[in-house]
């Protein structure tokens, strides 16, 4: 792993740490040591890590079998195929909401002229000189 500088300036080398720790139990709500390996109330190993390891890489890596060329392929005959338009589809058409006024409130400006500050339903605002 690598060595980490804490707060209060102390060099501490994270793999020796695990390594020092590896079968006390993990702070977690599995049933596990800090190596991985899956353990009972009394911290016995029921079931290794190594084990657990092999039956994920069993369901999750590729197979071997799977072999993969990087050389160019053979271009085969190649198929036309022919693209048909889209066939026009009927829109459907909205109603937009009718905008009505919500509230109207009389303001005065700084030069002394006064004016209507007028809200709207959709939230837009206008002012109107009155």
């Amino acid at each position: 792993m690598k060595t980490v500088k804490t707060a209060r300036g102390r060099i501490m080398d994270m793999s020796a740490l695990a390594a020092k720790n590896e079968k006390t139990r993990a702070v977690s709500n599995l049933n596990m040591n800090a190596r991985g390996d899956i353990i009972d109330n009394r911290g016995n190993v029921e079931i290794p890590r190594e084990k657990i390891q092999k039956e994920f890489y069993k369901k999750n890596a590729p197979s071997e079998k799977e072999t993969i060329s990087i050389k160019a392929e053979e271009t085969k005959t190649e198929k036309k195929t022919v693209v048909e338009p889209p066939k026009p589809t009927a829109k459907k058409q909205t109603t937009t909401p009718e905008v009505t006024e919500v509230g109207r409130t009389a303001r005065t400006r700084d030069d002394g002229t006064q004016y209507f500050e007028v809200e709207y339903s959709d939230g837009s605002m206008q002012d109107i000189d009155s």
